[in-house]
């Protein structure tokens, strides 16, 4: 009996190797069913290992910010043109020593010190304010500083709506996307997210005889201060590109005390109306050493009334 169940098997292998059809048939079912079973591995796999890398629906929400771009006003070689103000600002003509400290003070800034002092014995006017022939010979309307803005390739037809005028630190500035003018960065107008293709802040700029433009980037809690690095803006085409980074502070670094850390967190100071940021802080410390060194300050942060 198990002599016979030999001799078929025996016969049934034979009989399976000389008929080639039936032996591609069970090799292709073999190999159909290997492929069938990895797949239905990998779906598994896909469907409930949690390292599973693939297109994530919150990357395609995912929304960033523009850094804070303030635009200040600086000096230009113009001053025959601001002698011709004064005269129609004080209907009177002076001498070119005076008008040529009137000119300094006016763009006077932690960076661009004048500490020459007027002649005494002289009849000029000396009470001056020269925050008022600020007011008259610097714009505080965009309008009057951007031609045309453009936000991922789209024409901002009120620059208004990206840059407010501020009193800072280094002068006459339009600030977008800074915390000066909005609770917090979800109501900033630079933002873009990771469909849009293109992520460029487009300025063109009316050209003045009287003054220049210089440009700051920085983090939207930070304002322009006098140690910010600072790029000019010529007539010609520039393209400027940044890649932004955020860094956080140990969380040890509060324990130290203030005097040997010098700066604040926001959480330990607070100036009503304005952010408390590393540039808050700067031009405290500076504000601070010159009223102490000569009892007078060229800008409080606590007062920016002027």
């Amino acid at each position: 009996m198990w002599r016979k169940s030999v001799m078929n098997f025996r016969g049934f292998i034979r009989s399976f190797v000389e008929n080639k059809g039936l032996l591609w048939i069970f090799v292709i079912g073999i190999s159909g069913w290997s492929t069938v079973s990895i797949l239905v591995l990998l779906k598994t796999r896909y469907e409930t290992d949690s390292t599973t890398i693939g297109v994530s629906t919150a990357y395609s929400r995912w929304i960033n910010t523009f850094p804070s771009i303030g635009i200040c006003l600086t000096k230009s070689r113009a001053f025959n043109e601001f002698k011709a103000m004064m005269r129609e600002y004080f209907q009177e003509d002076f001498a070119f020593s005076f008008t040529r400290m009137i000119y300094e003070y006016a763009f006077l800034n932690p960076n661009n010190i004048f500490t020459k002092e007027p002649t005494k014995n002289t009849s000029y006017p000396y009470n001056f304010n020269i925050l008022d022939i600020r007011r008259k010979m610097f714009p505080t309307n965009c309008t009057e500083c951007f031609k045309e803005i453009y936000f991922r390739g789209e024409l901002v037809t009120d620059c208004e709506e990206i840059f407010k005028f501020h009193v800072t630190e280094m002068g006459y500035c339009f600030l977008a996307n800074n915390l000066l003018d909005y609770d917090s960065i979800e109501e900033m107008p630079l933002r873009y997210s990771s469909l849009d293709n293109n992520r460029s802040l487009r300025l063109y700029m009316r050209s003045s005889v009287m003054y220049k433009y210089e440009m700051y980037v920085n983090s939207p809690e930070d304002l322009p201060f006098f140690n910010s690095l600072t790029y000019t803006i010529s007539t010609d085409p520039t393209t400027y590109a940044f890649n932004v980074e955020e860094i956080h502070n140990h969380e040890g670094v509060i324990d130290e005390p203030i005097s040997q850390r010098k700066c604040k967190f926001p959480s330990e100071s607070s100036i009503e109306g304005f952010p408390y940021s590393f540039s808050a802080c700067m031009s405290i410390i500076r504000s601070e050493f010159e009223m102490k060194t000569c009892d007078c300050s060229l800008f409080n942060p606590k007062d920016r009334s002027t």
